[in-house]
């Protein structure tokens, strides 16, 4: 056939061709009539790298080479079909035409591809812990390309990618490197992406602190929380005057206060992954007082204490009135009698002092002084005092 320079060409149909399936290396722009083609697999036209010999005039057209396989047929036209691809049927093949005016050769490159199976994400340890190096590697083969993401974003800016992209390593990893992981490859075939894997990095126990009241009252309760940035959750342990308290949780509750209460209370936090550890301490104040402080009485007891000191205040004053009606009235008008009917010295009287009486009004004791004469009977006091005989 007439073949026009230039013009031949091979086309892949498919143009990405897959492992287990067929490929067409199909030749185009050529003319004329074809006495003969033949197919080589390798760098140049020489024998030893003939795949193929055909000729279309003889009675048997195909004539196989040193390199051909079982799998391939030609076509009149000069194309190649080779079906059931295997890995080793990638490389150059070279195309020679003889027509019966001119020759002339072209080529091709053909790769086979790997459908890309699912990916798997691996890492050097499944419990990273802050600061420790850290590597997670994309497990995959025939990858032209890998791509990282954590959490459907790009990666941390700590990481660092290593072999073409198969390894991301984080030379100090921390806390913040937390996440769901991803690797996607693909080549011209086909893409894959991995299942997420997740990091969790454990750290800490840091930030230990204490929280509750240092002032309480005799007969209250001490009631103290410690929380520190930990994962896994620590341990925790409470410690008094050097003592172990044998409480194991977070929260100090001790009921009934007194004197030796007071003290130094500490915490000490145990992260069990890391194996770290961390304290912290507060000085806890037992002070005299009434149990519960105003903040903790209700509106009842508030209302009822009022009530009562009123009530009180109340009863004191109708029993001073009282006293004072029933024993000092009498008495003077007693002396007021007796000092219109005699004249007597003021030498001749003693001052006697009454009973105590509380004045609520000025929290102080008054005392009322009455007079009595030497020669007044005991009956007279009696009277005075508003008693009968």
């Amino acid at each position: 056939m007439d073949l026009t320079s230039g013009l031949m060409d091979i086309q892949l149909i498919p143009q990405y061709p897959v492992i287990k399936e067929s490929v067409i290396l199909s030749v185009i722009g050529t003319t004329g009539r074809i006495r003969y083609f033949a197919w080589y697999k390798g760098p140049n036209t020489r024998a030893e790298y003939q795949f193929l010999k055909y000729t279309s005039a003889a009675t048997s057209p195909l004539l196989p080479g040193p390199v051909y396989v079982s799998r391939a047929r030609p076509f009149p036209n000069g194309s190649l079909l080779i079906t059931d691809l295997h890995m080793i049927d990638t490389g150059n093949y070279i195309i020679r035409v003889q027509t019966e005016k001119s020759e002339e050769n072209t080529s091709v490159s053909l790769t086979v591809y790997q459908h890309l199976r699912k990916l798997r994400v691996t890492a050097s340890t499944s419990h990273p812990t802050e600061n420790d190096t850290f590597t997670l590697t994309c497990n995959t083969r025939n990858a032209e390309r890998i791509l990282w993401s954590r959490d459907s974003v790009s990666l941390p800016s700590g990481s660092i990618l290593r072999a073409n992209n198969r390894t991301v390593t984080f030379s100090r990893v921390t806390r913040g490197d937390s996440g769901e992981y991803r690797c996607e490859i693909e080549n011209s075939a086909s893409k894959s992406i991995s299942d997420p894997y997740t990091v969790t990095v454990y750290y800490g126990p840091d930030n230990v602190q204490i929280t509750g009241e240092l002032l309480v009252h005799v007969g209250s309760y001490i009631s103290l929380s410690c929380s520190a940035d930990s994962y896994p959750p620590p341990n925790y342990q409470w410690i008094f005057k050097d003592s172990d308290l044998n409480i194991k949780q977070n929260t100090l509750l001790l009921y009934n206060a007194y004197d030796e209460s007071q003290g130094m209370y500490t915490c000490a936090v145990t992260n069990p992954a890391t194996r770290r550890n961390a304290t912290a301490s507060v000085y806890v104040i037992v002070a005299l007082g009434v149990r519960g402080s105003p903040d903790e009485l209700s509106v009842t007891q508030i209302a009822g204490i009022i009530f009562g000191t009123v009530l009180g205040t109340v009863l004191i004053v109708s029993v001073t009135f009282l006293l004072y009606k029933r024993c000092v009235l009498p008495v003077r008008e007693e002396q007021r009698e007796t000092s219109n009917e005699k004249q007597e010295s003021p030498s001749e009287y003693y001052n006697v002092q009454a009973p105590t009486v509380f004045n609520p009004a000025s929290q102080e004791n008054t005392y009322v002084g009455l007079q009595y004469k030497t020669q007044d009977t005991y009956s007279d006091l009696q009277r005075g005092y508003g008693f009968t005989a």
